[in-house]
């Protein structure tokens, strides 16, 4: 089975590249920005024609990081790499479009969502990027969103929160959380069973269309924190918390997810275990 992933040097292209090259059931191709600019269409026709995938699972996106300031480009860039990969992608059996939280608009409280609870358009351009993808997904049956809020790693940068606060740990270090909100995160391992089903299924199965990547137990950062604090040799960590009571907090209803029975996740807790230990 071909499956190519665009956008190969992201974070996900590389988890999704690290754990389905393990498995001889698939042929994965990942280019990078340099053998495939999804922006360009001819780049985009003559690798798919090239190679013609089986599956194309959609990685490449500009944009999404609170941290940067952003433009309108981003809007202009994301919406026309999507149209670029579909415009391309008439014998492709199925695209696996990776959507983001942000579509439900980062400006307001997010809480235990479902998939189709948009109340607002998102007013920053990365949300409303998404936001008007998702909608576009809707015109063609073989297309399919997973909605992330956040999927933690091993290889993932140390200000990441999950990983930040292990370091904290270990090194001693003040851990500051400006916002104690209730927050969704899911480990590589878990989001990869997900995706495997969807893949092995799509052609046997009614997939739904739209389904949030999230756990059924929420809980906030401080929460989480306590929680890497138990892993292991207990150690406290010297936490500060700027604002105890977010009205931002940012997780979905994983209603849809829960139902596949075939689908066994470990869950945030063993997860960390699991990471904790990679990270000795």
């Amino acid at each position: 089975m071909k499956i190519l992933i665009t956008g190969g040097n992201g974070n996900i292209a590389k988890i999704i590249r690290k754990h389905m090259d393990i498995d001889n059931t698939y042929e994965i191709y990942a280019p990078s920005h340099k053998d495939l600019d999804v922006m360009d269409y001819d780049s985009v026709k003559n690798y798919i024609d090239d190679i013609n995938p089986y599956i194309i699972i959609h990685t490449a996106i500009i944009g999404g990081r609170r941290t940067k300031d952003e433009t309108s480009d981003v809007v202009y860039k994301n919406l026309l790499m999507f149209e670029n990969i579909i415009k391309c992608s008439e014998n492709v059996r199925m695209i696996i479009n990776l959507d983001s939280a942000a579509i439900y608009d980062r400006n307001g409280d997010i809480f235990c969502r479902r998939e189709d609870e948009l109340y607002t358009v998102p007013k920053d351009y990365y949300g409303f990027s998404k936001y008007l993808i998702c909608k576009r997904t809707r015109e063609y049956d073989n297309i399919y969103n997973f909605r992330i809020f956040n999927i933690f790693h091993i290889n993932e940068e140390n200000d990441r929160f999950i990983k930040a606060c292990f370091l904290a740990k270990k090194n001693d270090a003040k851990f500051i959380i400006n916002d104690d909100k209730y927050f969704d995160f899911m480990y590589e391992n878990d989001f990869i069973k997900i995706l495997k089903y969807y893949v092995n299924n799509f052609d046997r199965k009614k997939l739904d269309k739209t389904i949030n990547i999230c756990y059924k137990k929420k809980y906030k950062l401080s929460e989480i924190v306590k929680l890497i604090e138990n892993i292991g040799i207990y150690k406290k960590i010297d936490v500060e918390i700027i604002n105890e009571k977010s009205k931002f907090n940012y997780c979905g209803d994983p209603t849809i997810l829960n139902s596949i029975q075939e689908i066994d996740l470990d869950g945030l807790e063993n997860c960390l275990i699991k990471y904790s230990a990679l990270l000795e």
